[in-house]
């Protein structure tokens, strides 16, 4: 149903739905100004991670080449673009407890890489939390200049320690 407009302005008429909502904004937003004034102190408390950055992720956590190359695999087959992301993630007590990423890729396939690195176990990690950042590469087994050395042919994700 289409809505009818004034001929003069071309503009919608308020219908009854539209004025009311107008006057109970009005009438609420007298008193929500009026109590601003009495609002407390609001203190706002978090975790903040402070330890220099791991490079060690292939020796801290365990089949880390083979669960990534894994989970990432059908990532690749979507969007089937070379790229580069970075991962920064936290690790307490051997389990992820944070992931971020950074990259040109699709926000679909970094939120696959924050999942599988997500899922990883790194008991290589020293007690508390410890902080780790590596790059993972999404290659093209067919593309002969960015083939990883050793990489046969199946091999569409490298994971590259940084240093």
């Amino acid at each position: 149903m289409p809505i009818p407009t004034l001929p003069a302005r071309r503009t919608p008429t308020p219908g009854r739905l539209g004025l009311a909502c107008a006057a109970a904004l009005a009438l609420t937003a007298g008193t929500a100004l009026a109590q601003s004034a009495d609002l407390g102190r609001v203190e706002i408390s978090g975790r903040v991670f402070e330890a220099p950055t791991r490079y060690d992720v292939l020796a801290s956590c365990t089949q880390v080449e083979a669960r990534l190359q894994q989970d990432l695999e059908s990532a690749w087959w979507r969007e089937q673009r070379p790229g580069l992301m970075d991962v920064r993630f936290a690790v307490t007590d051997g389990k992820v407890v944070a992931v971020t990423t950074r990259s040109g890729l699709s926000f679909r396939t970094a939120r696959d890489v924050r999942r599988a690195v997500g899922q990883l176990d790194c008991p290589g990690a020293k007690g508390g939390t410890s902080l780790y950042r590596m790059q993972i590469v999404f290659i093209d087994p067919d593309d002969m200049p960015t083939r990883v050395a050793g990489a046969d042919r199946q091999a569409r994700v490298a994971l590259v320690e940084m240093r």
